[in-house]
């Protein structure tokens, strides 16, 4: 049995796939109306378009910050939480949480996290960094959005279609228009002769792979940890940004 699971009547922005864990449905419905109303607000502005996903690097790309700004415009702000254990007055441990998007609310606090497209262990910091904090009173959920697997799917045909409009293509041209490797440069050189479907296949293969691979942060990586009880106990709400985001 999963521990997440969909409730449909909580969350509803059109083109996102949302998960709950631990009865976060419930607490942000019935006791967090104001942060659920600045998500869907944000959720139901955001696009990426084909460009931006062609283009755009990991944590710091162009979509990561447009999603950042739209949370600072409702206050959910970057925060750092020092905490220590101390017995008789001597510190035995001192520890610091940061988290990127951090909102009081009048029955507590929430904690947000964009994985865009980093490598999969910051879902265990931030879990981690979720679980801490809520076990210490500062944090009564914790949100994280990423790609969802309908996006994670969808990448390789943007890629397809975008070099399906450039073509025919040049190493030189690709090089141009993508940030390419020593190495994938010299693997791309090989297949730019290849027919126009081999070569659009195998290209689109090579650049997502090496863009958005199975070792990146998306929604099925971050379903893996909570089946494995990372975070626990602290409630977790899950954004995964479908396919039906992407403008053209």
């Amino acid at each position: 049995m999963s521990n997440y699971y969909k409730n449909p009547e909580v969350l509803t922005v059109f083109g996102y796939e949302v998960y709950f864990t631990r009865f976060a449905d419930s607490i942000i419905k019935d006791h967090f109306q104001d942060a659920l109303s600045d998500l869907e607000k944000v959720l139901e502005e955001f696009q990426i378009t084909e460009a931006q996903l062609i283009s755009a690097g990991g944590g710091l790309s162009s979509i990561t910050q447009n999603l950042r700004d739209k949370l600072y415009e409702h206050n959910w702000e970057k925060i750092n939480i020092e905490s220590e254990h101390k017995v008789r007055e001597k510190v035995l441990t001192s520890e610091s949480h940061e988290i990127d998007h951090y909102k009081e609310f009048g029955k507590g606090n929430i904690g947000l996290e964009i994985e865009w497209n980093n490598k999969d262990p910051f879902f265990d910091r931030d879990l981690e960094n979720f679980r801490k904090l809520h076990q210490l009173g500062e944090l009564t959920l914790g949100i994280i959005i990423t790609r969802g697997e309908s996006l994670q799917q969808e990448l390789i045909e943007v890629y397809k279609r975008f070099l399906n409009d450039i073509y025919p293509y040049s190493i030189e041209q690709l090089s141009e228009k993508l940030s390419l490797s020593q190495k994938a440069s010299a693997r791309i050189s090989n297949m730019v002769s290849f027919d126009r479907e081999e070569s659009v296949a195998a290209i689109a293969r090579l650049l997502c792979s090496s863009k958005y691979g199975t070792s990146t942060t998306h929604m099925q990586k971050l379903t893996t940890r909570m089946d494995r009880g990372v975070g626990d106990p602290c409630p977790c709400v899950l954004i995964g940004i479908g396919k039906e985001r992407i403008s053209a």
